[in-house]
């Protein structure tokens, strides 16, 4: 006996020798299997062997040295799946079965775990016999080439079609539908750890952090109560798995305690105990995970597991472009949201109505490129009861002209309420814009004050387009830049003019939007066109804005609009 006994312990120390040489990474856990060891009644080379096979095989999928967990039923059901594969007949299975067992309960009691995965998860489940396993093959899988085409077509077309569309629900139902059609697969399902994506409609996240987000094939026992079984909290296995770090490819053999909650509330299950799954994780985030399943778990070989891991690597891809998408359409959105506010408060900024003024009518149009404009036109009436007319454009567009053409208004009133000549206001606006702003912007501004007495027009133009003016002879007159633009020179030369405006005269006073008015040619509508048109218009200044907008329009056709429009008409009666 003790000869047995010496020989047994020399073969230990021989196995345990060539184990370190052959495996240097098992060395930091030889102690565990040291310890393990010392508590056996006598060395059992077989206990130790089937044990330090499957710490090598766990060290070597891991990368590093292997501890036991609670966990490990998955990775169990794996191993001796793989050691079946490779011939091992029912005695060796049996073995080395009791052999892990025995080894998971020494670590519970030596409190390394707090429970065995043999506690909770039943490992006696036979295995299929080589015949069955070989004609099922044969029916199911074909030859092992015509397999691998059909396993590059599903990528290829699963790329297409990913890669064509940002809906959630689509990509998520086309891979589980091309899975089952390729793998043979009777049921499959998707969750996710976000429902926030636009496309699926779902319901706020569970307590337990994933949401049913697909689901083909399902057994009545799942489909019942409204799919109750796989929607409901606690977290399930593959999901405690997936949270805890130990789904990073796609794994088999994965006891599924959904079906088990179904099963034990007489669901039918249609014989699914096990299921595949597939990690979906995006940089060391969770994304969310997608399980197969089938009462003939056995069959999902290597190759099906590099797949489905592939494959998650593709709806990984695609769910980020997808949640990148929400995420732009979202902030895109909210930009134009912001920017209708804008343009609604811009648009507040101008005249809500035209004022009533005594032998002279009124029109203005004020159409904007973009959501806000560069462009502006106001009507004031003087403490001294003349009335002032200003219209401006700042060289730029959207947000940045939107802010400056706000800014260039209201100093625009400012000054006005302080000083009665045009050139002042306009040199006080000048000195304000290089004071209060370092922005690399400036404007036109055609500034007029009009006594209603003498119906003289006084003004002062910044270099803004030379507005028309139509005698009732239909003669028509340029009222020229009398000084350069606003918000560029601190010494502004800027003089007054005035013209008298005639019973039946009209003064038409415009931005460069007008005239640079571009149509599909990319011909523009210019300041001859402009001039004869004005020329050809009806007398009132509503008949003659209309006149002229509708002229431009007819211009342009549908070629897009390149610049802010404004319109400004003066006509007396």
């Amino acid at each position: 006996m003790s000869t047995q006994r010496n020989i047994e312990s020399v073969l230990y120390t021989l196995l345990r020798n060539l184990i370190e040489k052959t495996c240097p990474k098992i060395k930091g856990v030889m102690n565990l299997i040291d310890s393990f060891a010392a508590t056996l009644a006598e060395p059992d080379v077989h206990i130790l062997s089937d044990v330090n096979d499957y710490v090598k095989w766990q060290t070597e999928r891991g990368g590093s040295a292997f501890a036991p967990t609670e966990d490990d039923d998955v990775d169990l059901r794996n191993y001796l799946l793989e050691f079946r594969n490779k011939g091992a007949n029912r005695e060796d299975l049996k073995r080395t079965v009791n052999s892990l067992k025995r080894f998971y309960q020494w670590a519970k009691d030596e409190n390394l775990i707090s429970t065995s995965p043999f506690d909770d998860y039943d490992f006696d489940r036979p295995f299929l016999k080589p015949g069955q396993i070989r004609r099922r093959a044969e029916r199911i899988t074909g030859q092992s080439h015509e397999r691998e085409i059909a396993y590059l077509r599903l990528l290829n077309h699963l790329s297409e079609q990913l890669n064509r569309s940002v809906d959630v629900q689509m990509l998520l139902d086309t891979t589980l539908e091309s899975l089952q059609q390729v793998q043979g697969l009777p049921t499959a399902w998707a969750f996710l750890t976000d429902s926030s994506f636009s496309s699926l409609s779902l319901t706020d996240l569970p307590a337990h952090g994933f949401v049913l987000a697909a689901a083909r094939g399902l057994p009545p026992g799942l489909e019942q109560e409204d799919r109750r079984y796989l929607r409901q909290p606690p977290a399930c296995h593959c999901q405690r798995l997936l949270r805890g770090g130990r789904l990073t490819h796609a794994v088999n053999v994965v006891e599924c305690s959904r079906l088990q909650d179904a099963a034990r509330a007489r669901g039918d299950n249609q014989r699914l105990l096990f299921h595949a799954s597939m990690p979906l994780v995006s940089q060391g985030r969770l994304i969310g995970i997608i399980n197969v399943a089938t009462d003939e778990w056995q069959f999902l070989t290597s190759t099906d597991l590099q797949l489905l891991s592939a494959v998650g690597a593709q709806v990984t891809v695609a769910l980020e472009r997808a949640r990148l998408y929400d995420t732009l359409r979202e902030q895109y959105e909210r930009f134009q949201r912001e920017l209708e506010m804008a343009r609604t408060v811009q648009a507040s900024l101008l005249p809500r109505e035209l004022p009533t003024i005594i032998g002279v009518r009124l029109a203005a149009l004020w159409n904007s490129a973009r959501e806000v404009a560069g462009d502006f036109y106001d009507i004031l009436q003087l403490r001294d009861g003349r009335w002032a007319f200003a219209i401006g454009d700042v060289a730029d567009k959207g947000a940045p002209a939107a802010l400056y053409m706000a800014m260039m208004l209201s100093l625009v009133r400012a000054s006005a309420a302080r000083h009665a000549q045009p050139a002042t206001v306009l040199k006080q606006v000048n000195a304000a814009l290089l004071t209060q702003t370092s922005a690399d912007l400036f404007g036109s501004v055609f500034y007029a004050v009009l006594d209603p007495a003498t119906y003289t027009l006084t003004y002062a133009n910044a270099g803004h387009p030379p507005p028309l003016l139509r005698r009732v002879s239909g003669q028509t007159e340029q009222l020229p830049p009398t000084g350069p633009v606003l918000g560029v020179f601190e010494d502004l030369a800027l003089d007054d003019a005035s013209i008298s405006m005639q019973p039946g005269d009209a003064l038409v006073t415009y931005t460069d939007g007008v005239t640079e008015g571009l149509n599909g040619a990319g011909d523009e509508y210019g300041s001859e066109r402009l001039t004869s048109t004005i020329v050809k218009a009806p007398l009132t200044a509503s008949e003659l804005l209309e006149y002229l907008a509708t002229d431009l329009a007819d211009f342009v056709g549908m070629a897009p609009q390149q610049d802010d429009i404004t319109l400004l008409v003066l006509t007396r009666d």
